[in-house]
């Protein structure tokens, strides 16, 4: 089992593409030196980034005017994630997902099985029951 985190555009010019996000994380911006380059007058240079490290998933607002929203607040600073969490940067949209979960077909948040035809477990309907997403700031 990978627990590669992946994010999945489902809104804006990036619609459909999926990024594995690597150990130490990943820039948001439109400057090309982001791992992830978004051509948007809305996106700063150096708009947010991702940072994945010792299994822990963070988001942080890289000092951008129009801000970086997680399912619909606006962080500041910085943010834990988990999977099934809506990044929001402009007009894109970025789901976060399990690689392996898109692997065995699971189509994201509408998906109604958890890729073996039983119903989703855990109380958000994802499968993180089994992994845990530690945040050294509480």
């Amino acid at each position: 089992m990978s627990d590669v985190p992946v994010l999945v555009c489902t809104a804006g010019e990036l619609a459909g593409r999926r990024i594995p996000v690597p150990e130490g994380g990943l820039g948001i911006g439109r400057s090309e030196e982001n791992a992830v380059v978004i051509h948007d007058d809305g996106v700063s240079r150096y708009h947010a980034r991702l940072l994945f490290d010792n299994g822990s998933l963070w988001l942080q607002d890289a000092g951008s005017r129009n801000g970086v929203f997680v399912n619909g607040v606006r962080v500041t600073g910085h943010k834990a994630l988990k999977v099934g969490d809506a990044i929001t940067i402009a007009d894109h949209t970025f789901e976060l997902r399990w690689e392996d979960d898109l692997q065995s077909g699971g189509s994201g948040a509408s998906s109604n099985t958890n890729g073996s035809g039983a119903p989703p477990s855990g109380p958000s309907g994802s499968r993180t029951q089994s992994r845990r997403w530690f945040w050294p700031f509480a």
